[in-house]
């Protein structure tokens, strides 16, 4: 074969991989973590926005979820949780298919005032971002453990343990990653999340 025949055959092979690679690349988001739904079982637990309406879990159905559980007086991983979520949401275009949910540790303690101050410290325009407050902490805790595979526990200082994690949760509800604050995959997941979420099935 022609020297020029062998460089051609290469150069298309090159750029078939890179195809495939790109294609893979902008598609692939990790597998979902288990078959649960978790709104349907979310549902199953006493959960209020801050004004005490009961928070609207079933309008999650069909849309693509990053979930942390933070209090408002935490000084420590909170204030990296939630802004690893504001980061994620500015890098984002405005979407009705995607929503940020904080969901309290602490109901008693994060009055509907201090719920208000805190969102509007890290909301983004354009986003929907939600601060929900089960009724009790035994609530909030249970449904962090048990329903999403979190830590969670209050400590003798008054402070609560809990993870460093922000969830992210696709269209049909299943929970497709768990994210430390500090890292970065998070957009991108997020990204191609939206990306699955917007493909007709």
């Amino acid at each position: 074969m022609k020297p020029y025949l062998l460089w051609g055959s290469g150069m298309g092979a090159a750029l078939l991989i890179g195809a495939l690679w790109w294609g893979y690349d902008y598609w692939a988001v990790p597998s979902p973590l288990s078959d649960k739904k978790v709104w349907q079982e979310l549902q199953a637990y006493p959960i209020y926005t801050p004004d005490y309406q009961p928070a609207p879990i079933a309008s999650l159905e069909g849309k693509v979820v990053l979930l942390d559980f933070v209090y408002t007086r935490c000084a420590s991983v909170c204030p990296r949780l939630q802004s690893r979520l504001r980061q994620t949401l500015q890098a984002l275009p405005s979407s009705e298919k995607l929503v940020a949910i904080s969901i309290s540790l602490d109901p008693e303690r994060d009055t509907p005032e201090q719920v208000q101050a805190h969102l509007t410290s890290y909301s983004v325009p354009g986003h929907t971002w939600y601060f929900w407050r089960p009724q009790t902490q035994r609530w909030a805790i249970q449904a962090a453990e048990q329903i999403f595979g979190l830590t969670a526990a209050p400590l003798s200082s008054d402070e609560i343990l809990h993870s460093d994690a922000i969830l992210l949760i696709d269209c049909s509800g299943r929970i497709r990653g768990v994210y430390r604050s500090e890292d970065e995959r998070l957009l991108s997941h997020t990204r191609k999340l939206l990306r699955l979420c917007d493909t007709p099935s």
